[in-house]
């Protein structure tokens, strides 16, 4: 019999160490964390996509703000999507097994917020430096987090 809690997403035994501690909503309902699991695993190649798209429009536009944040919010989107799905399968235990997901949603709010600098105070060198900076951050945490993911 498998436990409740703690199913592995591939095979249904348990992962050693704090992998797979799967929220109780869910871990009650298998048909959600199905479909949940599914969602995730078809999300991992668009949003790489997404994320090297994102970095090579973004040194192409900088000075376009408009066009700047429209590609971000496009990219980012699958993204947001993907971390909203892991929040739904873990609860609050995704903090012990992916802490690099919580990072990641940090990043994507301090990258949102200086658009909004940008729009309101025009570009400027130090704003579209820490707008990269940022980017390259969440690039290598995402990778970081495909690897981790890669493993389970």
């Amino acid at each position: 019999m498998v436990p409740r809690f703690g199913r592995r997403l591939s095979k249904g035994d348990l992962p050693p160490g704090k992998l797979g501690k799967i929220s109780r909503k869910v871990a009650s309902n298998p048909k959600k964390e199905k479909k949940i699991i599914k969602n995730i695993r078809k999300e991992d190649k668009k949003i790489d996509k997404d994320i090297e798209k994102l970095l090579k429009e973004s040194e192409k536009n900088s000075g376009n703000i408009k066009e700047l944040e429209k590609i971000t919010k496009n990219s980012l989107n699958e993204l947001i999507k993907y971390i909203k799905s892991l929040k739904n399968l873990y609860g609050v235990n995704l903090n012990t097994v992916y802490p690099e997901i919580i990072q990641l949603e940090k990043l994507i709010d301090n990258l949102y917020n200086i658009l909004e600098d940008i729009k309101k105070k025009g570009p400027s060198m130090n704003l579209e430096r820490e707008f990269h900076n940022i980017l390259n951050e969440i690039h290598k945490l995402w990778g970081m987090h495909k690897h981790k993911i890669s493993k389970t």
